[in-house]
């Protein structure tokens, strides 16, 4: 089975290295000209979770009566990720209408060009001022908004621009998917939506279906429902994985029960290995199937989806290779108590990457100590990425005009000794405030990036050559600095 590995807690944007430029360790950076792909500070916050469980008025949002352009309909969205027929992992909105791109649109820079007739065909995905998005299982890094031509501002994923299609009656329908050519159901990323591997899998033996226990009738008291032990044939009958968000987090992969799931640093995911046995594995119980086992997937490619053999013979489910578990001392759906524990026990994404907790003091995991910036660098780069959203912690994140300063923000680094966050040998947390040194940047290969701006150094105390790095990167060398980084400039 082959398995696409991404990013780690948002997906992989495009990523440009600017003409270098003089600068200073204050905390602000005169970043270069903005492309036309570049977005201003968002004008809508960003909210891990849905509607429901941060309690959004009751008709309004996605659930609003009528036209998509009232004040109502336009006072929030919902983002969450699932599957739709035969296709998964697919964005919809919270009541469960999938969402499509164009084709004759455009990401970089976003435009929309469905207007008039077309926008009463696919009502455009509609927020206002003020307005908040919820990310269920989609990375913030991947959403934000675009201006259309009427003023009105539209909701983007991978910076497409998003809508719905009048002819899907019912939730879970995608019957625009590839209408005239050019409309497809939009994946978490932005990119179009293709049909999930289904039946048995030769190499894993196990019955892939898209969608959730409950939509296929899986029988009560079985699989993830199952009231006793986790290693008993039927609590093994099925598995069912879906992206979504929990405790703060986005995306993150839930089991049918809503409990989250769970990666350890301690196994190895090139090959697959599980090391958490005997009584660690009476507090994380790993998650078992048996030959034959049912796995239900909603939001998780089937190609990220993986067995591995145990010590003790039981077969262990992989995501993105790592094998992944439950954690005892979540009682109830919803809990992430496992998030951070020893430093080596995170949330696992829908591509097995750790989700860590996106500003510092939050619970995520940090490594080194910090520093005060001494002299002043040489040199200085943007890395900018495209269509990606302000952070909430950022004050200036894509200036209108040259030289505008862009404050830093916190947030967490991780800096992944692989390409593309493949992890060959492990990663490293880093999160403000202030200058930190690292341990594993002579490693470094890939950066994942949650909260900031921050700007990552040569040399330690934050000197040297610096660039200034707005979203996750999954190949330093694009912008020189593979193997290289000392030190990282986070806010104050």
């Amino acid at each position: 089975m082959i398995r696409a590995r991404t990013a780690i807690l948002s997906a992989a944007l495009a990523t440009g290295l600017a003409a270098l430029t003089g600068c200073s360790p204050s905390g602000t950076e005169a970043e270069p000209k903005p492309s036309e792909s570049t977005t201003a500070s968002s004008p809508v916050s960003y909210v891990p979770g849905t509607a429901q469980e941060n309690n959004a008025p009751a008709d309004t949002g996605d659930f609003a009566a009528g036209a998509t352009n009232t004040q109502a309909a336009m006072k929030w969205v919902q983002l969450s990720v699932g599957a739709a027929g035969p296709l998964n992992p697919v964005v919809r909105n919270a009541a469960g209408f999938t969402l499509y791109r164009f084709d004759k649109d455009t990401a970089k820079p976003s435009k929309s060009t469905c207007n008039d007739a077309c926008a009463a065909t696919w009502p455009p995905v509609l927020v206002q001022p003020g307005s908040r998005i919820f990310l269920d299982g989609v990375a913030q890094a991947d959403v934000g908004v675009v201006k259309r031509d009427d003023g009105t501002l539209q909701a983007t994923v991978g910076g497409w621009p998003v809508y719905r299609f009048s002819k899907d009656t019912a939730s879970g329908q995608a019957n625009g998917q590839g209408v005239g050519g050019t409309w497809f159901a939009v994946t978490p990323e932005g990119g179009k939506a293709g049909q999930s591997q289904q039946g048995t899998d030769a190499d894993t033996g196990l019955d892939y279906k898209n969608g959730t226990a409950k939509e296929n009738n899986a029988p009560p008291n079985t699989g993830d429902q199952y009231s006793g032990p986790r290693n008993s044939p039927e609590a093994m009958k099925w598995v069912q994985l879906t992206a979504g968000s929990a405790g703060g987090l986005t995306p993150i992969v839930h089991d049918g029960a809503g409990f989250t799931l769970y990666r350890f640093d301690r196994d190895t995911a090139k090959p697959s290995k599980s090391t958490c046995n005997d009584a660690c594995a009476t507090t994380w119980p790993p998650v078992l199937v048996q030959p034959g086992s049912r796995i239900f997937v909603a939001g998780v490619p089937t190609s990220e989806i993986g067995i591995v053999t145990r010590a003790d013979g039981t077969r262990q489910v992989t995501v993105g290779g790592w094998p992944v578990y439950r954690f005892g001392k979540d009682t109830a759906p919803g809990q992430t108590n496992g998030e951070g524990v020893g430093g080596t026990w995170f949330a696992v994404s829908p591509h097995g990457g750790k989700v860590l907790r996106p500003a510092a003091g939050s619970g995520a995991p940090t490594a080194s100590t910090a520093s005060t910036a001494s002299a002043a660098p040489t040199a200085s780069a943007a890395a900018t990425a495209p269509s990606a959203p302000a952070s909430p912690s950022a004050s200036a994140t894509a200036p209108s005009a040259p030289g505008t300063p862009v404050a830093l923000g916190n947030g967490v680094v991780t800096i992944d000794t692989g390409v593309k966050f493949s992890e060959p040998n492990g990663s490293e947390a880093v999160s403000g405030p202030g200058c930190k040194n690292v341990q594993k940047g002579s490693q470094a290969a890939s950066l994942d990036l949650s909260g900031g701006p921050v700007k990552i150094w040569t040399g330690p105390d934050c000197t040297g050559t610096s660039a200034v790095v707005t979203a996750s990167i999954p190949d330093l060398s694009v912008i020189g600095f593979a193997m290289k980084i000392a030190s990282i400039r986070f806010g104050d």
